[in-house]
């Protein structure tokens, strides 16, 4: 049970400062849960992977770092703690969003979290880029994932593509 408050509480620490969404703090997250040793920062990035392949929010990762860190029990004290926070902001701002659509500080504050947000994305890539790409081939990977993207191909061919790769060439 001490386990599982202390995973409870430290998710839900990570879902307090949530801002933007739960991947908004990843590069916190993944210091947090490697420096605690639930996670090695190669499960990490598996987690991510796990987590982005299934259906739902995008924080589901947090299923895999809970179950690594303190097995089911770990997992649902780690999607209490990580969802309780926002779920919770989000129902007590469905009241006052009217009040802050005319509140003129709520747009100036809106604008300035536009470059705050692509701060924060960036960091995330660059969390993602040192924990997950171990290889010159898996980097070549992402970047022509990446460009495929960009011009426009399907995200599930993309993906489906890197499935085969790596089960062609492992080290990748």
């Amino acid at each position: 049970m001490r386990e599982e408050l202390e995973i409870f509480l430290t998710f839900f620490r990570l879902g307090l400062i949530s801002f933007g969404g739960g991947m908004a703090n990843l590069p916190e997250m993944a210091r947090v849960l490697t420096a605690r040793g639930w996670v090695t920062p190669r499960e990490f990035a598996d987690g991510f992977a796990l987590g982005q392949f299934v259906p739902g929010p995008n924080m589901l990762a947090v299923v895999f770092y809970g179950l690594k860190a303190g097995g089911l029990g770990g997992t649902l004290a780690a999607l209490l703690g990580m969802f309780l926070p926002g779920a919770t902001g989000a129902a007590l701002l469905v009241h006052v969003r009217e009040w802050m659509a005319r509140a003129r500080w709520s747009r100036a504050l809106r604008r300035a979290l536009v470059p705050i947000g692509m701060g924060l994305s960036f960091s995330v890539l660059l969390t993602l880029i040192q924990m997950g790409l171990d290889s010159l081939g898996s980097l070549l990977l992402v970047g022509l994932s990446a460009f495929l993207i960009y011009r426009g191909k399907g995200i599930l061919p993309v993906l489906l593509a890197g499935a085969v790769l790596g089960l062609l060439l492992p080290g990748v």
